[in-house]
C-alpha cells in the first residue's frame, strides 16, 4: 500500500504554501490538484511525477466526488506517494472527510497538511482583521451551500462577530434575505473578496442592504469570500497587498527551458499575477494539459520572454503563441 497526503495549497499566493506540503509535493509520485489550487505549485513535483486533474466547477464537475474517491482507492493502493492538492485548508469545505472515509475502508496510510483558508488570505491580503477587540470576538467560517431546512443563526453569529461566507456571490440573494428575515441590521458592513491573494485580487466593500446591487455592478464572481461584520468596516482604500509594485499586473512567463518556481516567486512577491510556460520540443510535456485548463479559464495582459529569442519570433503574435501553447505544440 502506499500514502496518500491531502495537502493544503493555501488560498492563491504560491508562498502560501507551508514548507511541509513543499515536501510532499516534490516526493509526490501522483499529483491530484484541484483547479483552484495554483498550478505553478505543480513545478515543485519531480520529473516523474504524474498529474491528474479533478477541478471541479459550478454545476459542471471534471471528476465527479464518487470518481475522485476511486481514483484515491486505486492510486493509493500502489507503493506509491500520492498527493491531493486542494486549495485552502483540506479540512474546511473542502470534502476531506468523505474521501478520509473512503481511504479507511481499504486501510491506505494518509495524512492531512493544513493550508491557509481563503478566509485568512482574503482578509489578511485585504486588510481586514477577522477579529478585533472593540467590535468582534468570534469567527464564523460558512458556506453558502448549505443543506436543505438547514437553518444558520446570522444575527447571533454577527453580534460582536465575524462571519466568512464561503463561494457565497451565487447565493447572495438567499443569504441577504436569511439575514435581514432575522433581524440583522441592513447597514452591516461586507467585504467581499474576488480571487484573494493572487495579483487579480478585488476587494469591494459594501452593506447588507446593498450587497446584491454591488455584485451585480461589479460584475462579481466566486471564488469570492463575503466578510459580514463590523470589521469590514476597517479597510479603507487600498491596502498593503494593492499597493504592491506589480499588484493587477498579469504576467505570462515564457521560455525554452524550464522555468524555476523560484523566478515565479520573483514576480509574485511584487504582487504579480503570473503564470509560466515551458515552449519548444524539449518542454516538458507532462504540463500541456494543466496550461490548457489554466489558459482556458486566465488570460495575460502581459509576456516576459526569458529567452530573448522568442520575443524576436513571437513579438506581436500572441494569438499564435496561445495557439501553440492551446493545441500543445
Amino acid at each position: 500500500m502506499g500514502k496518500v497526503y491531502f495537502v493544503g495549497a493555501g488560498s492563491g499566493d504560491p508562498e502560501l504554501l507551508t514548507l511541509k506540503g513543499k515536501r510532499v509535493l516534490e516526493a509526490a509520485d501522483v499529483i491530484i490538484y484541484d483547479r483552484l489550487v495554483h498550478p505553478v505549485l505543480l513545478y515543485l513535483a519531480k520529473d516523474s511525477a504524474r498529474f491528474i486533474y479533478s477541478g471541479k466547477y459550478p454545476k459542471n464537475h471534471v471528476l465527479k466526488q464518487k470518481t475522485i474517491n476511486e481514483l484515491l482507492l486505486e492510486e493509493g493502493r500502489k507503493q506509491q506517494c500520492v498527493v491531493r492538492l486542494k486549495g485552502g485548508d483540506p479540512g474546511i469545505f473542502g470534502r476531506v472527510g468523505e474521501e478520509i472515509t473512503t481511504l479507511k475502508s481499504e486501510n491506505i496510510s494518509y495524512e492531512i497538511v493544513p493550508g491557509v483558508t481563503a478566509a485568512s488570505a482574503a482578509s489578511s491580503y485585504s486588510g481586514i482583521p477577522l477579529t478585533h477587540r472593540e467590535c468582534s470576538s468570534k469567527v464564523t467560517l460558512a458556506t453558502a451551500h448549505r443543506q436543505a431546512g438547514e437553518m444558520v443563526d446570522f444575527k447571533g453569529l454577527t453580534e460582536n462577530g465575524t462571519v466568512c461566507l464561503y463561494m457565497g456571490v451565487e447565493r447572495a440573494k438567499s443569504t441577504q434575505k436569511k439575514l435581514l428575515e432575522q433581524g440583522v441590521s441592513k447597514d452591516l458592513p461586507v467585504a467581499i473578496i474576488e480571487w484573494a491573494s493572487l495579483g487579480r485580487q478585488r476587494t469591494v466593500t459594501t452593506t447588507l442592504q446593498e450587497l446584491i446591487k454591488t455584485i451585480d455592478d461589479k460584475h462579481i464572481q466566486n471564488p469570492s469570500l463575503i466578510i459580514l461584520g463590523e470589521v469590514a468596516a476597517y479597510r479603507k482604500g487600498a491596502d498593503w497587498f494593492e499597493e504592491m509594485p506589480l499588484f493587477g499586473h498579469k504576467i505570462l512567463l515564457i521560455d525554452t527551458q524550464k522555468i524555476k518556481f523560484e523566478t515565479i516567486l520573483s514576480y509574485t512577491q511584487e504582487g504579480a499575477d503570473v503564470y509560466a510556460i515551458q515552449v519548444g520540443e524539449a518542454r516538458d510535456r507532462r504540463y500541456d494539459e494543466v496550461h490548457q485548463q489554466y489558459l482556458k479559464d486566465h488570460s495575460f495582459d502581459e509576456v516576459v520572454y526569458l529567452d530573448q529569442e522568442l520575443k524576436t519570433i513571437y513579438n506581436k503574435q500572441w494569438d499564435v503563441l496561445k495557439k501553440e501553447i492551446t493545441l500543445g505544440k
